[in-house]
């Protein structure tokens, strides 16, 4: 990884807005980018650690190959960030569109893929997803890009985990960490739910990888799950409401940086 990620990281996400080809799609390439490139901005006040780029308003999604002109925008986006932003930057491209997420951020400079189905398979709103992570480290390989890190999602929030319904979630990391991601992510099962704290604390016995916790943060619980995670991925709670299809939010922003800062500071020695 090219920028080393902080001890106790906040990701940021960049909610960017629908990409063509998508039902939701108005026609002006040039405004997504802008308004991708305004939250960063907010961001960058705020003093964030690192950011996630996510095609989120791509709804409804569909598995890949993504559209082509999808794919040239947000690598336009994923320039424009890398160019504005110091920090680490990621990216995940929905649904389950692992290899174009990692060939966006080789084209664009980022430093990490945010994985959906890394192992086993699961059942998603587009439908199978079956395990990519053989396949994700040969494209890597293939393009020597080593420096791009692989979060996996853990048992993936919105999605049916019937087919693995006998393995636990610490069974789910032991194979991740076995198949060599670099990081866990874990979520409660829809967007704006946190994860079980009992969840977390069996995971940090069942693992040696960075943990992040990838849904479900306010300033009002972030207190109890600083201490559980490595990392921490927040993009809900800054909008409108805390709603997931709604803007960013400035107001909202500014007090979850409180709390985010004021926790940070009474942990330094």
């Amino acid at each position: 990884m090219r920028n080393t990620l902080p001890d106790k990281f906040l990701a940021a996400m960049i909610a960017v807005g629908p990409l063509p080809g998508a039902p939701l799609y108005d026609g002006d390439d040039r405004a997504i980018i802008a308004r991708a490139m305004a939250d960063l901005d907010h961001y960058l006040a705020a003093a964030v650690n690192c950011l996630v780029l996510e095609n989120s308003f791509d709804l409804p999604y569909v598995k890949p190959p993504l559209p082509e002109r999808a794919v040239a925008v947000m690598t336009e986006v994923a320039r424009a960030a890398r160019a504005r932003f110091p920090g680490p930057i990621g990216i995940q491209m929905l649904e389950a569109a692992n290899e174009t997420a990692l060939a966006i951020a080789f084209a664009a400079g980022l430093d990490f893929v945010r994985v959906e189905g890394y192992v086993f398979a699961h059942i998603g709103g587009a439908g199978l997803i079956e395990g990519c992570a053989g396949r994700l480290h040969r494209r890597r390989q293939e393009l020597a890009a080593g420096h791009i890190r692989f979060f996996a999602d853990l048992k993936k929030k919105h999605c049916s985990h019937a087919l693995t319904a006998d393995l636990d979630i610490c069974d789910e990391a032991r194979q991740a960490e076995f198949f060599l991601a670099d990081g866990l992510i874990v979520t409660g099962p829809r967007t704006g739910e946190p994860p079980k704290i009992e969840e977390l604390a069996r995971l940090r016995g069942a693992t040696g990888l960075p943990l992040l916790i990838g849904s479900g943060l306010t300033p009002d619980n972030l207190a109890d799950y600083l201490p559980l995670a490595d990392g921490f991925i927040v993009g809900s709670t800054f909008r409108n409401h805390g709603r997931f299809r709604e803007r960013l939010d400035p107001a909202r922003l500014a007090r979850f940086m409180a709390a985010w800062h004021a926790l940070r500071d009474t942990r330094k020695p």
